[in-house]
């Protein structure tokens, strides 16, 4: 409960599944490295390998997205 007696919303606000989801992610990407020695992520449009000693290997370069042209109908 907060102080003052606020009390937390009762739905879920975006503001909650974002802070929710991110802490996920780092714990599950923390026990991934623990267990399987690395992780694979995203970084600076590019998949990597990153070990538990810090090196990062490139595993495939992303394309950069194209946004779609605007279709206009007669």
């Amino acid at each position: 409960m907060k102080a003052n007696n606020q009390k937390e919303p009762a739905y879920i606000t975006k503001r909650i599944l974002l802070q929710t989801s991110y802490k996920a992610v780092k714990l599950a990407s923390k026990k991934a490295m623990r267990i399987a020695g690395y992780i694979v992520k995203v970084q600076n449009e590019c998949v990597v390998r990153e070990y538990k000693d810090g090196t990062i290997q490139e595993i495939m370069r992303l394309s950069p997205k194209v946004k779609p042209q605007e279709i206009i109908l007669d």
